[in-house]
């Protein structure tokens, strides 16, 4: 492929996958800033890389792993400091300030559980859950078979109920 007819094939590809990137690198980071610069090395990364891609496979599995690499090590990086999620401010004259602060809670919470859970379970979660993934999808995108896909989000959805039923107990 010449390099005019690459650039044209890697904008297109970047205009259908960049918001995807983010939310799934916000997802992990839980940091607007963090999650575009992600993004941002995500796309420096496959363009460095595209030339060796195979074009016959589909492209969000690749991202994802690319995003999914380089989201463990901004973690490890950060050395054991938590990641905080950001929320916009309170709508002044909203209907009830009070429904909303504990639906952030709620969502607070339910995030946090998601990210105590072992990486596997996190990752099926997400891909699940927040990226809208179909069991295949999930499958190639992890490389692992279906049928392991189907077992882990079965075991990650109990551990995050019991994690989240432990947590209201106390």
């Amino acid at each position: 492929m010449d390099r005019m007819k690459e650039s044209e094939a890697f904008s297109a590809m970047f205009r259908a996958y960049d918001r995807r990137v983010y939310f799934t690198a916000y997802r992990y980071l839980g940091s607007s800033e963090e999650a575009a610069d992600i993004t941002q090395d995500v796309f420096l990364s496959a363009w460095r890389n595209f030339g060796s891609y195979d074009k016959e496979r589909p492209v969000y599995p690749w991202l994802f792993r690319i995003t999914k690499n380089l989201c463990i090590n901004r973690a490890r990086r950060k050395s054991g400091s938590e990641a905080g999620m950001e929320f916009p401010e309170l709508q002044p004259g909203s209907e009830s300030v009070e429904r909303e602060v504990t639906q952030r809670e709620s969502r607070q919470e339910i995030r946090d559980a998601v990210m105590a859970l072992p990486d596997k379970y996190r990752e099926i979660i997400i891909l699940k859950h927040y990226d809208e993934c179909s069991y295949d999808e999930m499958a190639d995108i992890l490389s692992i078979p279906k049928g392991t896909v189907m077992s882990r989000l079965f075991n990650a959805r109990k551990l995050l109920k019991e994690n989240l039923e432990v947590k209201h107990e106390l």
